[in-house]
């Protein structure tokens, strides 16, 4: 009896050695899900939410290859592509667990999880 679920991983990893054949080390991070952002807070216009999603979802990408090591590395990465793209004085939080109490620009603040990642992202000054 042959269970369906191992030839399926079995699959994966065999396509996943092919494609690395002259690589020594490979990182797999096809097989990380990336769950869609949670709001818990956000006055924010849908161009500059969509920008955080992407932007978080990509930095969280980077931390499962091993390029970003720590929350700081992905706060800072965040908050220089808003300087850069909304110009201002952005502020990047990262982590799992924090509080907080700011003063923000209106329709310049937003909160989200991604995966066990929280995101709190403002702009003042």
């Amino acid at each position: 009896m042959t269970d369906n679920n191992t030839e399926a991983k079995g699959s994966f990893l065999q396509s996943a050695v092919n494609k690395s054949q002259n690589q020594k080390e490979q990182i797999i991070i096809s097989s990380v899900e990336i769950k869609p952002p949670v709001v818990i807070f956000a006055d924010m216009n849908t161009e500059m939410k969509e920008f955080a999603f992407e932007k978080a979802e990509l930095a969280i990408k980077l931390v499962y290859k091993g390029d970003l090591k720590y929350y700081k590395d992905v706060a800072q990465s965040l908050k220089e592509q808003f300087d850069e793209k909304f110009g201002g004085t952005w502020h990047v939080v990262v982590g799992r667990h924090f509080g907080s109490f700011v003063t923000y620009e209106s329709k310049c603040v937003i909160q989200f999880w991604i995966n066990q990642f929280s995101f709190f992202i403002y702009k003042f000054g």
